[in-house]
């Protein structure tokens, strides 16, 4: 069984335009449990929501307008059928992410097969999660794909085969596989989304992560806001990202429902290290201190350390896809080295 033991991770973007260089950042910073690198900055196409949308029905961009939207006209059954026989078909591979959206997924492939470093524990990927791709694409009467079930359903089903396609590239090297769902939206559950009900989210993404537990694979979520976490940790979810930087109490008050998460094989991925203006100040030390205090505030709590140490991950708080680049590398050479620190004072491996 996949244990976390404070090893490093991260969520996904970066700032970079040269594809080498992100990759090389990576697996410097993230030898353990390397991702593959999205670079918004780069190309259009990177973006989050942009990102993973080949495939979709009816989708329309406009790169002059930097927009993307979807129509679906009233005749629409052909388009559907094709959509819903590809998905069908279980494979995969008619549902991949193309070097022209994703240049950092092959590139990272390459780089690990070539370097193939021995600290590795596990190979990460990541997909925006469908709350947020839903959330955010509308129609031309600017009505959110939330509220088309037909184009919801489309957009959790090609969600779940993206990350399919990644797990079937990543299985050649036999190591464990991960994947998140990139929720931020998830952050304005209760307010913005007042109609969406409770079971509509955790229904949506338990499709995803049971369609990541059918390849072996264990299946992640990041929200880098606060949201209703005793939710999440009802779903289907091995591993929850959450911005313990900023957002550390909102955690560490729901005591019997992060023991049960925990106890039940769940991981707390932990974004301590910041991706806000507070990296340019920030120091390993600070970062020691925040990160042991929240463990012993569990183990206080009642809850065993080893269960807290073994069942954790860090990675930065979000993205680093809008910091300006010295700032990035900052915060992934702090994750690093505060992976280094918390393995060594715990006696993790």
């Amino acid at each position: 069984m996949f244990k976390g033991n404070f090893s490093a991770t991260a969520i996904g973007s970066y700032p970079h335009n040269n594809v080498t260089d992100a990759c090389n950042l990576i697996l410097k910073t993230l030898p353990e449990i390397p991702c593959w690198p999205q670079l918004p900055e780069r190309d259009m196409n990177e973006e989050m929501l942009v990102q993973y949308t080949e495939g979709l029905p009816f989708l329309k961009i406009d790169p002059e307008k930097k927009s993307v939207y979807v129509d679906m006209p009233e005749d629409n059954t052909d388009e559907l059928e094709k959509f819903y026989n590809n998905y069908l078909s279980e494979d995969a591979g008619l549902f991949s992410i193309s070097d022209s959206h994703a240049l950092g997924f092959s590139n990272m492939i390459k780089l690990l097969k070539e370097k193939k470093p021995e600290s590795l524990r596990a190979i990460k990927g990541q997909i925006v999660g469908p709350i947020t791709l839903a959330g955010s694409l509308k129609d031309p009467e600017q009505i959110a794909m939330l509220h088309n079930p037909t184009l919801f359903d489309v957009i959790v089903k090609l969600l779940a085969m993206k990350a399919c396609w990644q797990l079937d590239q990543y299985s050649e090297f036999e190591l464990p596989k991960i994947i998140f769902l990139d929720e931020p939206y998830l952050s304005s559950y209760g307010s913005a989304f007042a109609s969406l009900k409770k079971e509509q989210i955790v229904e949506s993404l338990n499709e995803i992560f049971m369609a990541i537990h059918n390849r072996d694979s264990l299946s992640g979520i990041h929200c880098c806001g606060n949201t209703d976490w005793t939710m999440l940790m009802e779903t289907q979810v091995d591993i929850i990202n959450f911005d313990a930087f900023g957002y550390m109490e909102t955690m560490l008050i729901y005591k019997k429902e992060v023991e049960a998460f925990l106890e039940r094989g769940g991981i707390l991925a932990w974004g301590i290290v910041p991706t806000t203006d507070s990296i340019r100040d920030v120091t390993l030390d600070d970062l020691m201190r925040k990160m042991t205090s929240a463990v012993d505030i569990l183990v206080e709590k009642g809850i065993d350390q080893k269960l807290i140490t073994e069942n954790s991950l860090i990675t930065p708080s979000c993205g680093t896809g809008t910091m300006p680049l010295d700032e990035a590398e900052k915060a992934m050479t702090l994750t690093h080295e505060l992976e280094v620190k918390l393995k060594d004072q715990y006696k993790l491996t």
